[in-house]
Protein backbone atom coordinates (compact mmCIF):
# COMPACT_ATOMS: atom_id res chain seq x y z
CA UNK A 1 0.00 0.00 0.00
CA UNK A 2 1.59 3.20 -1.31
CA UNK A 3 1.49 5.88 1.43
CA UNK A 4 -1.13 7.97 0.22
CA UNK A 5 -3.47 5.13 0.75
CA UNK A 6 -2.27 4.21 4.38
CA UNK A 7 -2.85 7.70 5.11
CA UNK A 8 -6.38 7.91 3.24
CA UNK A 9 -7.44 5.04 5.44
CA UNK A 10 -6.21 6.32 8.09
CA UNK A 11 -8.28 9.30 8.01
CA UNK A 12 -10.90 7.19 7.74
CA UNK A 13 -10.30 5.65 10.81
CA UNK A 14 -9.87 8.78 12.62
CA UNK A 15 -13.62 9.98 11.80
CA UNK A 16 -15.49 6.85 12.10
CA UNK A 17 -14.57 7.65 16.03
CA UNK A 18 -15.45 11.00 15.99
CA UNK A 19 -19.00 12.41 17.08
CA UNK A 20 -20.88 12.58 13.83
CA UNK A 21 -21.78 16.70 15.13
CA UNK A 22 -18.24 17.57 14.57
CA UNK A 23 -17.40 18.90 11.21
CA UNK A 24 -14.12 19.78 11.67
CA UNK A 25 -10.63 18.50 13.59
CA UNK A 26 -7.72 20.70 14.81
CA UNK A 27 -4.77 17.94 15.18
CA UNK A 28 -1.79 19.18 17.12
CA UNK A 29 0.56 16.03 18.86
CA UNK A 30 3.10 15.38 16.84
CA UNK A 31 2.56 11.87 16.89
CA UNK A 32 -0.74 12.50 15.08
CA UNK A 33 0.36 14.98 13.18
CA UNK A 34 2.83 12.59 11.38
CA UNK A 35 0.68 9.41 11.47
CA UNK A 36 -2.47 11.13 9.76
CA UNK A 37 -0.25 13.23 7.00
CA UNK A 38 3.94 11.87 7.02
CA UNK A 39 5.02 15.00 8.85
CA UNK A 40 8.02 14.51 11.44
CA UNK A 41 9.29 17.78 12.54
CA UNK A 42 8.09 20.01 15.32
CA UNK A 43 5.92 22.56 14.20
CA UNK A 44 2.64 21.41 12.19
CA UNK A 45 -0.64 21.40 12.41
CA UNK A 46 -3.48 19.75 10.82
CA UNK A 47 -6.94 21.32 10.21
CA UNK A 48 -9.48 17.90 8.96
CA UNK A 49 -13.15 18.24 7.86
CA UNK A 50 -14.73 15.60 6.18
CA UNK A 51 -14.04 16.53 2.84
CA UNK A 52 -10.84 18.59 3.26
CA UNK A 53 -7.75 19.27 5.14
CA UNK A 54 -4.99 22.08 5.47
CA UNK A 55 -1.48 21.71 7.18
CA UNK A 56 0.06 24.33 8.84
CA UNK A 57 3.50 25.11 9.80
CA UNK A 58 6.30 28.39 9.95
CA UNK A 59 8.82 29.30 7.12
CA UNK A 60 11.78 26.97 9.33
CA UNK A 61 9.45 23.76 8.03
CA UNK A 62 8.02 24.90 4.77
CA UNK A 63 10.39 22.77 2.51
CA UNK A 64 10.21 19.87 4.36
CA UNK A 65 6.58 20.02 5.03
CA UNK A 66 6.09 20.23 1.01
CA UNK A 67 8.49 17.42 0.69
CA UNK A 68 6.79 14.97 3.66
CA UNK A 69 2.93 16.18 3.77
CA UNK A 70 0.69 13.61 1.82
CA UNK A 71 -2.98 14.03 0.64
CA UNK A 72 -3.28 18.17 1.89
CA UNK A 73 -1.96 21.43 0.99
CA UNK A 74 0.49 23.10 3.43
CA UNK A 75 0.14 26.58 4.16
CA UNK A 76 2.73 28.65 6.09
CA UNK A 77 2.07 31.02 8.45
CA UNK A 78 3.16 34.07 10.38
CA UNK A 79 0.35 33.76 12.97
CA UNK A 80 -0.50 30.62 13.35
CA UNK A 81 -4.30 30.61 14.90
CA UNK A 82 -4.95 33.71 12.75
CA UNK A 83 -4.17 31.60 9.74
CA UNK A 84 -6.03 28.43 11.58
CA UNK A 85 -9.13 30.53 11.77
CA UNK A 86 -9.27 32.50 8.56
CA UNK A 87 -9.08 28.26 7.43
CA UNK A 88 -11.80 27.32 9.54
CA UNK A 89 -13.98 30.22 8.35
CA UNK A 90 -13.33 29.23 4.86
CA UNK A 91 -14.07 25.41 5.27
CA UNK A 92 -17.73 26.50 7.29
CA UNK A 93 -16.52 24.80 10.16
CA UNK A 94 -19.23 25.17 13.09
CA UNK A 95 -18.01 22.58 15.75
CA UNK A 96 -14.40 21.83 16.10
CA UNK A 97 -12.58 18.86 17.69
CA UNK A 98 -9.34 19.30 19.31
CA UNK A 99 -6.25 17.07 21.62
CA UNK A 100 -7.39 18.15 24.75
CA UNK A 101 -4.14 16.95 26.15
CA UNK A 102 -2.12 18.48 23.49
CA UNK A 103 -4.06 22.21 23.59
CA UNK A 104 -2.73 24.81 26.51
CA UNK A 105 -5.83 26.99 27.31
CA UNK A 106 -3.62 29.70 25.96
CA UNK A 107 -3.75 28.05 23.06
CA UNK A 108 -7.54 27.40 22.87
CA UNK A 109 -8.35 31.19 23.86
CA UNK A 110 -6.00 32.43 20.87
CA UNK A 111 -7.76 30.07 18.49
CA UNK A 112 -11.07 31.63 19.94
CA UNK A 113 -10.17 34.85 19.42
CA UNK A 114 -9.23 34.27 15.58
CA UNK A 115 -11.94 31.98 14.76
CA UNK A 116 -15.32 32.60 14.54
CA UNK A 117 -17.85 31.68 16.50
CA UNK A 118 -17.87 28.01 16.84
CA UNK A 119 -18.40 24.95 19.08
CA UNK A 120 -15.08 23.26 20.56
CA UNK A 121 -14.98 19.62 21.89
CA UNK A 122 -12.06 17.96 23.55
CA UNK A 123 -11.30 14.53 22.02
CA UNK A 124 -8.77 12.72 23.88
CA UNK A 125 -10.27 9.29 24.47
CA UNK A 126 -11.14 8.86 20.20
CA UNK A 127 -8.15 9.75 19.52
CA UNK A 128 -5.88 7.86 22.56
CA UNK A 129 -7.40 4.96 20.18
CA UNK A 130 -6.67 6.00 16.80
CA UNK A 131 -3.10 4.39 16.66
CA UNK A 132 -4.00 1.39 19.21
CA UNK A 133 -4.21 -1.32 16.10
CA UNK A 134 -0.71 -1.36 13.90
CA UNK A 135 -0.31 -2.11 9.94
CA UNK A 136 2.37 -4.20 8.55
CA UNK A 137 4.52 -1.77 7.78
CA UNK A 138 4.62 -0.08 11.60
CA UNK A 139 4.93 -4.06 12.77
CA UNK A 140 8.18 -3.76 10.87
CA UNK A 141 9.28 -0.63 12.07
CA UNK A 142 9.38 -1.88 15.78
CA UNK A 143 10.91 -4.60 14.94
CA UNK A 144 13.72 -3.02 13.58
CA UNK A 145 13.58 -0.59 16.16
CA UNK A 146 13.83 -3.51 18.87
CA UNK A 147 16.59 -5.17 16.80
CA UNK A 148 18.79 -2.37 17.09
CA UNK A 149 17.81 -1.99 20.66
CA UNK A 150 18.67 -5.93 21.14
CA UNK A 151 22.34 -5.55 19.07
CA UNK A 152 22.69 -2.62 21.14
CA UNK A 153 22.78 -4.02 24.51
CA UNK A 154 24.19 -7.55 23.85
CA UNK A 155 27.37 -5.41 22.72
CA UNK A 156 27.01 -3.64 26.40
CA UNK A 157 26.88 -6.44 28.32
CA UNK A 158 30.29 -7.73 26.77
CA UNK A 159 31.64 -4.78 28.03
CA UNK A 160 30.08 -4.59 32.00
CA UNK A 161 32.41 -5.06 34.93
CA UNK A 162 31.93 -4.48 38.71
CA UNK A 163 33.36 -1.37 39.54
CA UNK A 164 31.50 0.66 36.32
CA UNK A 165 28.92 3.73 37.10
CA UNK A 166 25.36 3.24 35.99
CA UNK A 167 25.84 6.25 34.02
CA UNK A 168 29.29 4.41 32.11
CA UNK A 169 26.49 1.54 31.34
CA UNK A 170 23.38 3.78 29.89
CA UNK A 171 26.16 5.80 27.77
CA UNK A 172 28.17 2.76 26.14
CA UNK A 173 24.06 1.53 25.32
CA UNK A 174 22.72 4.78 24.25
CA UNK A 175 26.01 4.74 21.96
CA UNK A 176 25.84 1.48 20.00
CA UNK A 177 21.74 2.11 19.39
CA UNK A 178 22.72 4.86 18.05
CA UNK A 179 25.78 3.26 15.79
CA UNK A 180 23.31 0.66 14.81
CA UNK A 181 20.98 3.19 13.45
CA UNK A 182 18.53 4.25 16.12
CA UNK A 183 17.41 8.33 15.56
CA UNK A 184 17.22 8.39 19.42
CA UNK A 185 16.26 7.58 22.61
CA UNK A 186 13.00 6.37 22.95
CA UNK A 187 12.93 7.41 26.87
CA UNK A 188 15.96 8.34 29.73
CA UNK A 189 18.16 4.85 29.80
CA UNK A 190 17.37 3.33 33.24
CA UNK A 191 20.30 1.36 34.53
CA UNK A 192 19.91 0.84 38.35
CA UNK A 193 22.08 -1.54 40.07
CA UNK A 194 21.76 -2.82 43.82
CA UNK A 195 19.36 -0.93 45.86
CA UNK A 196 18.49 1.17 43.34
CA UNK A 197 16.93 -1.18 41.31
CA UNK A 198 13.46 -1.20 43.66
CA UNK A 199 13.87 2.14 41.59
CA UNK A 200 10.93 1.31 39.03
CA UNK A 201 12.48 4.49 37.01
CA UNK A 202 16.00 4.81 38.66
CA UNK A 203 17.89 6.56 35.61
CA UNK A 204 21.50 5.83 35.41
CA UNK A 205 23.08 7.32 38.18
CA UNK A 206 26.84 7.52 39.25
CA UNK A 207 26.55 4.77 41.57
CA UNK A 208 28.88 2.15 40.87
CA UNK A 209 27.72 -1.03 40.20
CA UNK A 210 29.29 -4.20 42.48
CA UNK A 211 29.32 -7.57 42.56
CA UNK A 212 26.78 -9.90 43.32
CA UNK A 213 24.19 -7.22 42.59
CA UNK A 214 21.39 -7.18 40.36
CA UNK A 215 20.97 -4.53 37.84
CA UNK A 216 17.90 -3.51 35.82
CA UNK A 217 18.10 -2.16 32.40
CA UNK A 218 15.03 -0.56 30.50
CA UNK A 219 16.21 0.63 27.28
CA UNK A 220 14.37 1.96 24.15
CA UNK A 221 15.01 3.87 20.73
CA UNK A 222 13.50 5.30 18.05
CA UNK A 223 13.67 3.89 14.04
CA UNK A 224 11.64 6.00 11.63
CA UNK A 225 9.40 7.19 14.27
CA UNK A 226 8.80 4.23 15.87
CA UNK A 227 10.01 3.09 19.93
CA UNK A 228 11.37 -0.07 21.42
CA UNK A 229 10.99 -1.15 24.73
CA UNK A 230 12.46 -3.72 26.82
CA UNK A 231 13.27 -4.39 30.48
CA UNK A 232 16.72 -7.07 31.25
CA UNK A 233 17.70 -7.52 34.99
CA UNK A 234 21.28 -8.86 35.03
CA UNK A 235 23.26 -10.13 38.22
CA UNK A 236 26.67 -8.73 38.22
CA UNK A 237 28.52 -12.21 39.17
CA UNK A 238 27.12 -15.00 40.94
CA UNK A 239 23.44 -14.92 42.00
CA UNK A 240 21.99 -15.65 45.74
CA UNK A 241 19.17 -17.95 46.48
CA UNK A 242 16.86 -15.21 47.03
CA UNK A 243 17.88 -13.43 44.06
CA UNK A 244 16.91 -16.58 42.54
CA UNK A 245 13.61 -17.00 43.90
CA UNK A 246 12.52 -13.56 43.06
CA UNK A 247 13.71 -13.30 39.86
CA UNK A 248 12.11 -16.63 39.14
CA UNK A 249 8.76 -15.60 40.41
CA UNK A 250 8.78 -12.69 38.49
CA UNK A 251 9.98 -14.65 35.17
CA UNK A 252 7.15 -16.71 35.88
CA UNK A 253 4.19 -14.44 35.90
CA UNK A 254 5.76 -12.56 32.74
CA UNK A 255 5.46 -16.18 31.03
CA UNK A 256 2.08 -16.34 32.06
CA UNK A 257 0.99 -13.32 31.25
CA UNK A 258 2.22 -14.21 27.83
CA UNK A 259 0.77 -17.00 27.57
CA UNK A 260 -2.42 -15.04 28.25
CA UNK A 261 -2.50 -12.77 25.54
CA UNK A 262 -4.77 -13.41 22.56
CA UNK A 263 -7.65 -11.21 20.99
CA UNK A 264 -10.62 -10.41 22.52
CA UNK A 265 -8.72 -11.09 26.03
CA UNK A 266 -10.05 -8.29 28.83
CA UNK A 267 -6.39 -6.26 29.15
CA UNK A 268 -7.38 -6.43 32.81
CA UNK A 269 -7.55 -10.17 32.88
CA UNK A 270 -4.18 -10.24 31.20
CA UNK A 271 -2.26 -7.98 33.99
CA UNK A 272 -4.22 -10.05 36.89
CA UNK A 273 -2.85 -13.55 35.46
CA UNK A 274 0.76 -11.63 36.48
CA UNK A 275 -0.62 -10.20 39.35
CA UNK A 276 -2.30 -13.16 41.22
CA UNK A 277 1.00 -15.10 40.20
CA UNK A 278 2.65 -12.48 42.02
CA UNK A 279 0.83 -12.81 45.16
CA UNK A 280 0.82 -16.63 45.37
CA UNK A 281 4.74 -16.50 45.15
CA UNK A 282 3.97 -13.28 48.24
CA UNK A 283 5.13 -10.55 46.18
CA UNK A 284 2.05 -8.75 45.34
CA UNK A 285 2.67 -5.78 47.48
CA UNK A 286 6.07 -5.31 45.96
CA UNK A 287 4.16 -5.36 42.15
CA UNK A 288 3.55 -1.69 42.23
CA UNK A 289 2.96 -0.44 38.59
CA UNK A 290 0.95 -2.34 35.74
CA UNK A 291 1.55 -5.03 33.21
CA UNK A 292 2.21 -3.24 30.56
CA UNK A 293 1.17 -0.56 27.84
CA UNK A 294 0.81 0.21 24.04
CA UNK A 295 3.64 1.54 22.10
CA UNK A 296 4.04 2.68 18.84
CA UNK A 297 4.94 6.51 17.67
CA UNK A 298 5.45 6.92 21.31
CA UNK A 299 7.04 5.22 23.95
CA UNK A 300 3.28 4.73 26.06
CA UNK A 301 0.62 5.28 24.49
CA UNK A 302 -3.13 3.31 25.17
CA UNK A 303 -4.87 1.41 25.98
CA UNK A 304 -2.50 0.14 29.12
CA UNK A 305 -2.19 -3.41 30.29
CA UNK A 306 -3.33 -2.72 33.87
CA UNK A 307 -6.64 -3.37 36.61
CA UNK A 308 -8.35 0.19 35.31
CA UNK A 309 -7.86 -1.06 31.62
CA UNK A 310 -11.35 -1.18 29.93
CA UNK A 311 -10.30 -2.06 26.79
CA UNK A 312 -9.32 -5.62 25.05
CA UNK A 313 -6.66 -7.25 22.89
CA UNK A 314 -6.95 -7.18 19.40
CA UNK A 315 -4.76 -8.48 16.31
CA UNK A 316 -2.14 -5.54 15.77
CA UNK A 317 -2.23 -4.45 18.92
CA UNK A 318 1.01 -3.97 20.40
CA UNK A 319 1.73 -3.67 23.85
CA UNK A 320 4.43 -4.77 26.69
CA UNK A 321 4.77 -7.48 29.70
CA UNK A 322 6.30 -6.00 32.30
CA UNK A 323 5.75 -7.76 35.59
CA UNK A 324 7.90 -6.54 37.97
CA UNK A 325 8.90 -7.34 42.32
CA UNK A 326 10.89 -4.19 44.21
CA UNK A 327 12.45 -4.18 47.44
CA UNK A 328 13.43 -1.17 48.97
CA UNK A 329 17.18 -1.03 50.42
CA UNK A 330 17.58 -4.85 48.59
CA UNK A 331 16.96 -4.64 45.33
CA UNK A 332 13.90 -5.55 42.45
CA UNK A 333 13.45 -7.29 39.11
CA UNK A 334 11.54 -6.27 36.26
CA UNK A 335 11.41 -8.04 33.33
CA UNK A 336 9.84 -6.53 29.81
CA UNK A 337 9.05 -7.84 26.65
CA UNK A 338 7.23 -5.91 23.73
CA UNK A 339 4.27 -8.35 21.85
CA UNK A 340 2.33 -7.88 19.15
CA UNK A 341 -1.45 -9.90 19.11
CA UNK A 342 -2.01 -12.08 16.47
CA UNK A 343 -4.79 -14.07 15.57
CA UNK A 344 -3.82 -16.90 17.33
CA UNK A 345 -2.28 -15.52 20.74
CA UNK A 346 0.99 -12.75 20.44
CA UNK A 347 4.37 -12.94 18.97
CA UNK A 348 7.50 -11.26 20.69
CA UNK A 349 9.11 -8.35 18.96
CA UNK A 350 11.77 -7.61 21.29
CA UNK A 351 14.67 -10.05 20.94
CA UNK A 352 17.02 -10.35 23.93
CA UNK A 353 16.17 -13.57 26.09
CA UNK A 354 14.82 -13.59 29.71
CA UNK A 355 16.54 -16.40 31.54
CA UNK A 356 18.71 -15.11 34.58
CA UNK A 357 21.70 -13.88 32.79
CA UNK A 358 25.10 -13.80 34.99
CA UNK A 359 27.31 -11.28 34.45
CA UNK A 360 31.10 -11.77 35.09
Amino acid sequence: MDQSKRLDKREKKLWNCMDRRIDGILITSPENVRYLCGFTGSEGSLLLTRGEGFFFTDGRYTTQARQQVVNVPVVTFKDKYKAIGRTIKKLHIKTLAFEARTVTVAALNDLLKAAPPLETMPCTDNLDMLRALKDTEEIKLLKKAAGIAHTGLQETLTLMRPGMLETEVATELEYRMRRHGAEDLAFQTIVASGHRSALPHGIASQKKIRAGEFVTIDYGCIYQGYCSDETCTVIMGEPAKRQKNVYMAVKQAHDRALQAVRPGKALKAIDAVARRHLEKAGLGKQFTHGTGHCLGLCVHEMPVVSPRSQARAEKGMVFTIEPGAYFPKWGGVRIEDTVVVTAEGCRLITQSPKKLLVVE
